[in-house]
């Protein structure tokens, strides 16, 4: 999604952020950081005023709001060869569908316009060093997350193999907390993971915090928690449905629940569904995934590793599932352990365990295939009907197949890990 295609290259619609550092009047000079207090810094009205000048729709935010006073921050869309878009209708596009300016091009103007440094990058931060001897180092995307649902114990080494990177799992009263070892990780694939009963993603990426609620692989609803930014339209309003403009909008769209459709995946009373809209209307809310678990009755343990105050390693009875090539995958779902009820697991349970009855059933099973193999097709192949050596032939490779499994050593089976 988002591709184009310009002459011979393939170039991808990427955020771009815009960070505008305070003002600061030392120099080179070694004076006290008091110095810088009377300057005032950069405000949300001035980098809008320049950024609408040049064209460029974006959102803005006051630094403060994220815990970076004197800070400006914003954010648009570009390519990924550092060009911004911009909505410039009198102008002719030269490289792609939209008028576009160089990153370099940007930071220099506003840097002149404002009298501050500026920095463009595609990750959001605000830079570990600053002018004078504050370092500011605030990452303002630090990420966590967490899935959780009633996920099968089975599937996670595949789900490992899909997102590439090795998972922490484990249950809390049989409901399933899954989380990337590294925060960074992707976990798109474990959360649309097709299962019978709703699955919910959980992700903060620094202060917003946003969940996803899934049903049969299918996304059904997803909100978001945070602060809101300021969106400049540098139309001025005289043509709000510019492709450019709705490019930005749609990009950074922020996704709003149905409260109905949680209230129906989880049965909720009325009571509940009340306290669940006004957290959904809550953009503030300091806790709110916490909230949301309470109110499904969903672990909590979930909401405190996707807020990253709990690491997923010391989750209870947490287990490290490695990210494997595809077959090695396949048949660690096959060797796994099931840790939840029911009859194909209790199946799967005994192949890999193996009780005394396993053996006396399966040893029973070779012997009695054998013989049947050996009555079936102990007469000459002219003298022996067609169905008869057929069905010997199935018993002499369902003896070999038993056998064989017999033979399959615990470590392969995965009770060596």
């Amino acid at each position: 999604m988002h591709d184009l295609t310009s002459g011979t290259d393939q170039l991808a619609l990427i955020p771009l952020f815009v960070a505008i550092e305070p003002r600061d009047p030392r120099g080179e000079a070694d004076l006290p950081i008091e110095a810088i207090e009377h300057v005032p810094a950069a405000t949300v009205a001035e980098v809008a005023d320049v950024l609408g000048q040049l064209g460029i729709p974006a959102d803005l935010m006051d630094g403060a709001v994220l815990g970076a006073p004197g800070w400006v921050v914003a954010r648009t869309v570009g390519w990924s060869d550092g060009r911004l878009v911009r909505w410039a209708p009198d102008e002719n596009p030269v490289d792609g569908p939209y008028p576009t300016l160089s990153s370099d091009d940007v930071a220099a103007y506003l840097a002149r316009a404002l009298d501050v440094a500026c920095r463009i990058s595609s990750d959001l931060e605000i830079p570990g060093e600053t002018p004078g001897d504050d370092a500011v180092g605030l990452v303002i995307e630090a990420r966590a997350g967490a899935v959780v649902g009633r996920i099968r114990s089975t599937d996670v080494p595949r789900l490992a193999y899909l997102t590439g990177s090795d998972l922490w799992f484990t249950q809390v009263d049989g409901v399933s907390v899954i989380a990337g070892v590294e925060p960074t990780t992707d976990l798109e694939a474990v959360v649309t993971s097709p299962t019978s009963s709703p699955t919910i993603g959980l992700e903060r990426n620094g202060p917003w915090r946003r969940m996803g609620l899934v049903q049969s692989g299918r996304m059904i609803t997803a909100h978001e928690w945070g602060p809101r930014w300021f969106r400049i339209d540098p139309s001025e309003g005289h043509d709000p449905s510019s492709d450019v403009l709705q490019l930005v909008d749609e990009y950074f769209e922020v996704p709003t629940a149905d409260a109905d459709e949680i209230v129906q995946q989880f049965d909720l009373s009325p009571v509940q569904a009340v306290h669940l809209a006004a957290l959904l209307d809550d953009a503030d809310s300091d806790d709110p995934f916490t909230e949301l678990m309470r109110l499904l009755g969903l672990p909590v343990e979930a909401a405190e590793v996707a807020e990253g105050w709990l690491p997923p390693a010391d989750l209870p009875d947490v287990r490290r599932v490695a990210a494997q090539p595809l077959v090695r995958a396949l048949w660690s779902s096959v060797t796994t352990v099931p840790t939840e009820p029911g009859r194909m697991n209790d199946l799967q349970r005994l192949w890999i365990e193996r009780p005394t009855a396993y053996w006396v059933l399966a040893g029973a099973e070779v012997v009695l295939c054998a013989a049947g193999a050996a009555v079936a097709l102990r007469r000459p192949a002219a003298e022996t009907s067609r169905g008869r050596r057929v069905l010997g032939r199935t018993l002499a490779v369902l003896a070999v197949l038993n056998a064989a499994d017999l033979a399959l050593p615990r470590r392969l089976r995965g009770l060596g890990r």
